[in-house]
């Protein structure tokens, strides 16, 4: 008995992993449409190597996660409305979306 709930544990965790893969990469996009939002309205330094980036990343997780153009319009509009609700905090140089934006571009840089 032990042994077959075990079995089972392992197997809705497999099943899972998918679902939990995708939704990290859902995260990650969200994080690069906020990086692009915040370098924009706050006017945060972003070079033109690093917009490419976010650009580049942001286009091969739309890919992978198979989202439309619209889906990702609406993601990215999801994004930048949550942005605007924390106005004008949010552009604050040592606030929490400064903080996730130098992340965001250290992450790049690697």
């Amino acid at each position: 008995m032990k042994r077959l709930r075990a079995i089972a544990a392992c197997a809705s965790l497999l099943l899972a992993l998918p679902g939990m893969a995708q939704d990290a990469e859902r995260a990650e996009l969200m994080q690069l449409y906020l990086a692009s939002v915040v370098a924009d309205r706050c006017e945060f330094p972003l070079s033109e190597l690093e917009a490419d980036a976010i650009q580049r990343a942001s286009i091969a997780l739309q890919k992978k996660l198979k989202l439309s153009d619209q889906a990702a319009d609406d993601l990215f509009t999801e994004v930048e409305l949550g942005f605007e609700k924390k106005l004008p905090d949010a552009c604050k140089k040592d606030g929490e979306f400064a903080k996730g934006y130098e992340q965001v571009l250290e992450r790049l840089r690697k």
